[in-house]
């Protein structure tokens, strides 16, 4: 758009990021920095990926975070994420952050919240997607069981400035929806994702019960 920043000042770029088109938007970042501002700022970046989505690149890696057509978190998934937090905690304020986010980020950018495993993290899922929850529903839940969506990513971050690219597919665009909204101020409360099973009348299921408990609600 119309943002721009100055690289002069900035001593190192770190990108993070995930989403079914995360490697086309990796390559196209490359090419937009190009080799020698790449080298001069000591670029390196991870993004999680679906496995059959990954090529080539220079300084950012794609890691292969779920099976191709496995919309599902997975323990790859959580390695990735966990090293994407790792890397956002080391930066300085000298630093930039470049997120990338697109369409399928939510589930292949987990990262648990503690007391929550991941097979946890996938009952609930499957529970309130059979339970007809929309995309609003599960991301309300989604955001309160980690610890990078509903903005969480971005307050783990120590760089000066991050910036968010971000191909939507949400109707409306809301940024807070998409990818559960890693970099976006989380409006919703842990009230809000009790709620939803109460909505979907599935609280009394064992694991709607140990994550309400987690929730303090």
């Amino acid at each position: 758009g119309e943002d721009v920043v100055s690289l002069k000042a900035v001593r190192k770029i770190v990108v993070v990021g995930a989403g079914k088109a995360g490697a086309g938007m990796a390559v196209g970042l490359e090419a937009a920095l190009g080799k020698d501002v790449m080298l001069e700022k000591h670029v390196q970046g991870l993004v999680n990926v679906p496995a059959d989505c990954c090529r080539p690149t220079e300084r950012i890696v794609l890691h292969p975070a779920r099976p191709a057509g496995i919309n599902e978190p997975t323990h790859e998934g959580v390695s990735g994420a966990e090293e994407m937090l790792r890397m956002v905690g080391s930066l300085g304020p000298e630093d930039l952050c470049v997120c990338l986010l697109s369409g399928g980020a939510s589930a292949l950018l987990p990262a648990p919240i503690s007391g929550l495993t991941l097979e946890d993290k996938q009952q609930v899922t499957r529970l309130l997607s059979s339970a007809g929850a929309n995309i609003q529903q599960l991301n309300t839940v989604r955001k309160q069981l980690s610890r990078v969506k509903g903005g969480r990513l971005a307050s783990a971050c120590r760089a000066g400035m991050m910036k968010t690219l971000i191909i939507s597919d949400v109707i409306g665009d809301p940024l807070e929806t998409i990818a559960s909204g890693p970099t976006v101020k989380n409006t919703t409360t842990p009230s809000d994702a009790a709620a939803v099973f109460d909505e979907l009348g599935v609280r009394n299921s064992p694991v709607a019960t140990h994550v309400v408990r987690l929730l303090g609600e």
